[in-house]
């Protein structure tokens, strides 16, 4: 074979450094987003920002996609109804027991009134007002969130859910107070029923007798709601990048729903408490009776129904929010389905 001229073999010389000097290039890229453990090669996940501006969180979190605020409406009226119907006594034992009397008593006299049905007294009104006022709750939340997200930088928006949330709950406050009202008159014994304590309510007290009770309401929902909504979506976030994933599984929002439950109950309790006495007849208004309370039973009395509370809210939670993200996404499918 006649040997190559010199000119070719320096081209592919040239030619062979080339793609020597790629190759290692290359090499070095891989490796300085790789890192050696135990003489093996694991790759390592981005760096993202945190709220705070750091670096930490190793999944990135999706962006939410958009609900329609009619699927949040009608999920969040079914969720609410299911959760209600399915833990009601628990809620009734609750608030007997912060008329003053432990879970002994609550329960004997529950049960004198009625047997095993009176643990359901007040249902009716809770399901029709906590029901309405979730679907209000829900598509207001909904939407403002979704403001937030296209109108906020990108670390404030965590925050700015509390604050949508607070707005949600007064938008459906006018709702619920009513039937939480009737609700806890029923539990009492105040009441038969939710047409003849609605009749005797309204000729009593007139209309504004309605709303007894609204600012204690808001002095224990405004800042339940904003744990509720807020912490839960935070907690959401939290499990999944615990877990190392990238989407949301159905087991992590339930295991964020029960957390969220059961802390925000507990927090809250004092001023479920206030807001009860108030609703039964115990004072004009939240700071003066919380301040009776304390002078006639001291600081613990405040925490009377607080087990009953986190036994039932932990759970009902759960519930209520694994039924509005089923149904959420169940509304979506079907009407991918149709398209």
């Amino acid at each position: 074979m006649a040997p190559q001229p010199r000119a070719a073999r320096c081209r592919a010389a040239k030619t062979l450094l080339l793609v020597c000097c790629t190759d290692a290039a290359a090499t070095r890229a891989r490796r300085s987003q790789l890192r050696l453990r135990g003489g093996h090669v694991k790759a390592q996940p981005p760096r993202l920002k945190t709220i705070r501006g750091g670096t930490a969180d190793p999944i990135p979190t999706p962006v939410p996609k958009e609900t329609p605020i009619a699927d949040a409406a009608l999920a969040g009226t079914l969720a609410a109804a299911a959760g209600t119907v399915a833990l009601h006594p628990i809620d009734t034992i609750k608030t007997v027991q912060q008329t003053g009397l432990s879970l002994g008593p609550a329960c004997a006299k529950i049960w004198n009134r009625g047997k095993l049905g009176a643990f359901y007294d007040g249902v009716t009104p809770y399901v029709l007002g906590d029901g309405l006022s979730s679907a209000v709750k829900f598509a207001v939340y909904e939407q403002l969130k979704q403001t937030a997200s296209k109108k906020l930088p990108e670390d404030y928006v965590p925050l700015a859910r509390f604050a949508c949330a607070a707005v949600a709950f007064l938008c459906c406050s006018v709702i619920l107070v009513p039937g939480e009202l009737l609700k806890i008159r029923i539990q009492n014994g105040m009441y038969s029923n939710i047409v003849q304590g609605a009749a005797q309510m309204i000729r009593e007290e007139g209309l504004r007798g309605c709303f007894t009770g609204y600012r204690a309401t808001l002095f224990r929902d405004v800042p339940y709601t904003m744990g509720e909504l807020g912490l839960y979506d935070l907690l959401k976030g939290f499990v999944r990048r615990l877990r190392r994933r990238t989407t949301t599984s159905s087991g992590d929002e339930l295991l964020a729903a029960a957390l969220t439950g059961a802390v925000v109950g507990f927090a809250t309790n004092p001023l479920d408490v206030v807001k009860t006495r108030i609703m039964t007849g115990g004072g004009a208004g939240p700071v003066a009776v919380f301040r009776s309370t304390i002078a006639a039973e001291g600081w613990g009395s405040l925490l009377n129904g607080a087990g009953a509370r986190v036994f039932w809210l932990a759970p009902f939670t759960v519930i209520y929010f694994g039924v509005y993200e089923w149904l959420k996404r169940a509304l979506v499918r079907s009407r991918a389905a149709k398209a």
